[in-house]
């Protein structure tokens, strides 16, 4: 269509705006950041300094158009993973230069570890079990680096924070933020760090597997573990070139344009040693639920009427994430989880009305004038009715979504709506908690490696204590993370 499309889900963020007067300067901005990504000794072999790297290589990548990752040392792969067996290696193959010593050319950096300081701008990666989140200054150490997903988000909101900068046209100080991703709805504490064991459901039915699907199977291969396990895979649409600024299983240079969504995906799961089912059409509602079939449907899907009639089809959960599509709310993350039976009246908003006259509203706006000069008046339409996804977002989202799944086969309580900001972590809203699992739907345990100290001890008391309320029907071994 043009030059423009491959990241045009990005740059909307920009053009919806009206901050650029045309998409070529978007793009500009875009390729203007000069990322580098360094990692230290103590970090590079760990599962959470691991998941930051790649997670920051892929997104700043796919935003950017280019990073380097820079590391004296190479370590091994804690997750197997589709893309080498080592961190450089897949780093490079997401699309990283590696290099052995920082660029003075780099115009912003994202610190993994015991890095030295520097005057380029920076923002240091940091979590503590779950949790996650970023620091202004690179001399505050990380704590427990046994969960993935912590480093998975604390990578993803490192490169949101350049993409401000990006956004801004100029360096936006940087700041400290923290998430809870074992209870995101409460106030992050020091001294609550979450359990070092806990269950993961070993069958899972996933219904979409573009932006947010592909994130959530991220950050699922990333967790790693073992045992047998289930993934049913369902989407009906081929890799097309602009899933590859927004997808995180995508890679660069186009290999697999064409490719159905679900096999990309499939590719993923096999290498992490998941077993999955495929299926290339749309669900309707119309196929039958068996005893053998996962318990847990995960949807990332754009509209709200293949969602309602979803939520009734008699999965015993639903969680379904999204997030907001214009240029005000594209960094808004919303997980809704669905019991069987539940009341779903309200749990989604009405469609907005006036779609037509919004599209046509941005194809008058300066950047869809400009484009307009190119390819046409009717060549614009799709551009202005595609909606803004960018790949650090679905990052962030799909480390949420697994968390919320985690606690429910860890027989703990989730909200209803759960709802967050990027751009402001601690700023959530949630409803009500959905009443306390009391059967195991089927799952793994999962017990993170390294000594324990006395807290971590507390937390996986009470993980034991609930887990006492279980029937026989619990399956699986331990996984060793």
């Amino acid at each position: 269509m043009t030059k423009f499309w491959k990241r045009s889900r990005i740059t909307k963020a920009f053009a919806d705006a009206s901050q650029v007067e045309s998409f070529a300067e978007a793009e500009a901005l875009l390729d203007s950041v000069r990322l580098e990504i360094v990692v230290g000794d103590d970090q590079i072999e760990t599962p959470a300094g691991q998941a930051a790297a790649l997670t920051a290589v892929a997104t700043g990548k796919k935003c950017f158009g280019s990073v380097n990752i820079v590391a004296a040392k190479d370590a091994a792969l804690v997750a197997k993973l589709p893309v080498g067996r080592s961190v450089l290696a897949a780093a490079q193959w997401l699309g990283a230069r590696r290099a052995d010593a920082p660029s003075p050319r780099a115009t912003h950096r994202i610190c993994i570890g015991d890095v030295p300081a520097a005057a380029v701008w920076s923002i240091a990666c940091w979590w503590n079990r779950w949790l996650a989140g970023m620091r202004a200054f690179t001399d505050d150490a990380v704590g427990d680096s046994r969960l993935a997903l912590a480093g998975t988000f604390a990578g993803a909101l490192a490169v949101r924070q350049v993409f401000a900068c990006a956004v801004a046209g100029r360096n936006v100080l940087p700041r400290d933020e923290r998430v809870s991703l074992w209870s995101p709805w409460t106030e992050a504490k020091d001294e609550e760090t979450g359990p070092e064991r806990f269950d993961v459901p070993d069958k899972l039915w996933l219904l979409g597997l573009g932006h947010l699907g592909q994130a959530f199977v991220w950050n699922l291969c990333l967790l790693g573990g073992s045992g047998e396990r289930l993934a049913v895979l369902q989407d009906d649409q081929l890799v097309a070139e602009e899933n590859e600024a927004t997808s995180l299983l995508v890679s660069p240079g186009g290999r697999q344009l064409g490719r159905k969504k679900a096999r990309a995906a499939s590719a993923w799961l096999k290498a992490s040693g998941w077993r999955t089912d495929i299926i290339e059409r749309r669900h309707f509602g119309d196929i039958a639920l068996t005893k053998d079939d996962p318990p847990y449907l995960v949807s990332g899907l754009d509209k709200v009427e293949p969602r309602l009639v979803l939520a009734r089809h008699g999965f015993p959960y639903m969680i379904d994430a999204g997030i907001g599509h214009g240029p005000g709310d594209f960094e808004g993350i919303q997980i809704r989880t669905i019991a069987k039976g539940q009341a779903i009246d309200g749990l989604w908003g009405a469609p907005t009305a006036g779609a037509a006259s919004r599209v046509e509203m941005l194809q008058d706006s300066p950047a869809y004038r400009e484009l307009e000069r190119h390819i046409g008046r009717c060549g614009t339409f799709e551009f202005a009715e595609a909606s803004v996804a960018v790949p650090f977002v679905g990052a962030a989202t799909g480390a949420l979504t697994l968390a919320h799944i985690i606690r429910l086969a860890s027989l703990e309580a989730v909200p209803r709506l759960f709802q967050i900001e990027l751009g402001a972590p601690q700023m959530v809203t949630s409803a009500e908690m959905l009443p306390l699992p009391n059967v195991n739907l089927g799952s793994h345990e999962y017990l993170l490696g390294a000594a324990r100290d006395s807290a971590s001890r507390d937390a996986e008391d009470e993980v034991k204590r609930r887990r006492s309320r279980r029937p026989a029907i619990h399956s699986g071994g331990e996984n060793a993370g």
